[in-house]
């Protein structure tokens, strides 16, 4: 019989792994052809590395640079000027796939919604 300290980790670890597969799962991956990337990576010797992992691995973080998302994803659907108190944005709307908004401070990605179809 299993002790009831055992059985609480047992349940953590289940949940923990449901959760984690779940949200890889419902992460659609964009990723453009290697020789693409090889060109860009070229051509941009001096980008950041998140941004770098980004491209690699077809995913977008807070943070990473807009130009990023551009070569990823290609011109967004529409671009809206929001002013904000603390700064100007821009909302990137993107539509492959699901459907994406980046909001760009500074030439950043400073949050990112998706949204099912």
């Amino acid at each position: 019989m299993m002790s009831k300290s055992l059985k609480r980790v047992s349940l953590a670890v289940l949940l923990t792994a449901a959760v984690v597969f779940i949200g890889c799962e419902s992460k659609e991956l964009i990723r453009p052809k290697q020789s693409d990337i090889d060109a860009y990576l070229q051509a941009h010797p001096d980008l950041p590395a998140t941004d770098q992992s980004c491209i690699a691995d077809g995913r977008f973080e807070i943070g990473m640079l807009a130009e990023t998302v551009r070569f990823l994803l290609g011109e967004p659907k529409t671009i809206e000027q929001i002013r904000q108190p603390w700064a100007q944005q821009e909302h990137w709307m993107y539509k492959k796939g699901k459907k994406r908004l980046f909001y760009i401070e500074d030439k950043h990605v400073v949050g990112i919604d998706e949204f099912d179809k």
